[in-house]
């Protein structure tokens, strides 16, 4: 098998050649006709330059310099128009600042103006003495006033006892809607105030007034006219019914007339929504 021939090693070149473009751009020739005069000048015994770029190097610093002084100077020379801009725009903001204090001041009244309405909304002015009026009608406040105390009590047990031989919570609402009927202010069932919306029921063994359960006795303090009481208790409707709880069931009755009767307030009370319309008569319209 034949080989190729190797080729000859070709002659090393300066490393120098492939920068000589470099080296032209870098540093390039003077003109053809700068060359020339200068070699003119050489063979009549001048020096070959005439400092020419010398002086156009000093003519370009002066340029330079000036064109810098005049640029510094129109820098640090005030402008009238941007000055006049930023006072009208510093008196706007703080313009602006002080009408934003004045609407915080008005909000500020404005508040304790609404918060003042809101008090008197809700505690309107009122008559103590309507407000009095008010409680006692409600049973909200502790009462005392002359009227008498009823006693209401079962019958001793025995083996033939009925469980009608006893008093019942239909008694007692049968009597105390004749209390009221007939002139009663006040009327509590063994210290528990009844109001407009207190409740008498019967709940197992026990009597259950406005959901707390009695015991036995049953003492009915009412407080109002002494003899309109009296009369009621002993010769009216209710009288009727207390004697034929006495004769025919015999429960325990007991009447007395007292002096001083002290009744404590209710202790629970009912919130409602009637309300007395707008424009509608009241009392002292009528009167």
């Amino acid at each position: 098998m034949r080989l190729r021939p190797r080729r000859a090693a070709a002659p090393d070149q300066d490393p120098a050649a492939s920068m000589a473009l470099l080296r032209e751009v870098m540093d390039p020739p003077l003109d053809p006709g700068y060359a020339s005069s200068a070699e003119r000048r050489e063979r009549a015994g001048l020096p070959r330059s005439t400092g020419g770029r010398t002086v156009l190097l000093v003519v370009s610093a002066i340029l330079l310099g000036f064109l810098l002084s005049v640029a510094a100077q129109t820098l640090r020379t005030p402008d009238s128009a941007g000055a006049t801009t930023r006072q009208e725009l510093t008196q706007r903001i703080e313009a602006a600042d002080a009408v934003g204090d004045e609407r915080v001041a008005q909000i500020d009244i404005l508040r304790g103006e609404i918060g003042r309405l809101q008090d008197q909304q809700a505690t309107p002015v009122v008559d103590p003495a309507e407000l009095d009026a008010a409680a006692l009608a409600a049973g909200a406040t502790k009462v005392a006033g002359q009227g008498v105390v009823l006693t209401l009590n079962d019958p001793p047990l025995s083996a033939d006892s009925q469980d009608d031989e006893r008093v019942l919570s239909r008694d007692l609402q049968v009597i105390v809607n004749g209390l009221w009927a007939h002139g009663a202010e006040a009327i509590a069932i063994n210290e528990q105030r009844l109001t407009t919306t207190s409740t008498i029921r019967f709940a197992g063994q026990a009597i259950v007034v406005d959901l707390k359960a009695l015991a036995r006795p049953y003492e009915v303090a009412v407080i109002g006219e002494q003899e309109q009481l009296l009369a009621e208790l002993r010769s009216g409707s209710t009288g009727t019914y207390l004697t034929e709880l006495r004769s025919d069931y015999g429960i325990l009755v007991d009447l007395a007339p007292q002096d001083e009767v002290t009744l404590p307030a209710a202790s629970r009370l009912s919130t409602r929504v009637a309300r007395v319309p707008d424009g509608a008569p009241t009392s002292e319209d009528d009167s």
